[in-house]
């Protein structure tokens, strides 16, 4: 079974790939959608790929990382995405097994993977993942876990980034946060409740301090905080299981 639920999600990471680059692509009217064109092709040469090429993490590995036919070099980002999804999958599957829980967390996952590397190149969330990850976290609170706090958490998920936003904007006459991490934030609220939005943020926060000391030479310099909430989440999620506990 173990191997089954590699190879689907090796073939799930392909997938993502895919939204990544099309998706902010679609989102700028560009003519083109996760089901146009139907076939993949090399985002450097246009051309289109075959079953050699599309096989997961080891047609990166047997092509030495390079296009087949115009020998450009091809983000590491493929991989790593492929290799991420795999290893997620595992992880879920060792908690849930194939339980109910399992297919709702899956879409979760392989959202935030996808909204973490769109982020990141190109400070885009898009409503397409974020909406629809809100209500299937309400969802499976209703069924699974705490419905009220599930509700309070999207609720005070979105408003809480909102004011900051606001409160930004008119201190410092321009935008310090986009509406996609207002609606990210409810994201985490509606799956996993109000209780982790606090500590959630102040570990985005302290990794996007660590990250501006480091790498940004310009003050102005824009970075995308929807990736740092997304590095804060199992950071505090796995707090929550195995710290707190210990601290009583």
């Amino acid at each position: 079974m173990i191997i089954i639920i590699t190879l689907f999600a090796a073939i799930f990471g392909s997938f993502i790939n895919m939204l990544i680059y099309r998706l902010p692509k679609m989102i700028n009217g560009e003519n083109i959608s996760p089901i146009h064109p139907r076939q993949s092709f090399c985002p450097n040469c246009k051309h289109t790929l075959n079953g050699k090429d599309l096989a997961p993490i080891l047609s990166f590995i047997f092509s030495l990382g390079k296009c087949r036919y115009c020998q450009q070099k091809i983000k590491i980002r493929y991989l790593l995405v492929e290799i991420i999804s795999v290893a997620s999958v595992i992880v879920l599957y060792n908690i849930f097994g194939l339980s109910t829980e399992f297919y709702y967390f899956l879409p979760l996952i392989m959202g935030l993977i996808t909204l973490f590397w769109i982020d990141f190149e190109t400070h885009l969330l898009p409503d397409i993942i974020t909406i629809p990850l809100v209500w299937l976290g309400l969802i499976y609170n209703l069924q699974f876990g705490d419905i009220h706090s599930s509700i309070i958490g999207a609720t005070i998920g979105y408003l809480s980034l909102w004011s900051v936003f606001w409160l930004f904007k008119i201190i410092r006459g321009k935008e310090g946060l986009g509406y996609g991490d207002f609606k990210l934030f409810a994201v985490f609220g509606a799956w996993f409740g109000w209780q982790i939005l606090n500590p959630t943020l102040l570990i985005a926060a302290i990794i996007g301090i660590i990250y501006y000391i480091i790498k940004v030479r310009d003050k102005n310099q824009e970075f995308a905080f929807g990736t740092l909430l997304i590095l804060a989440l199992p950071i505090t999620l796995i707090g929550n299981i195995y710290i707190n506990p210990l601290l009583g």
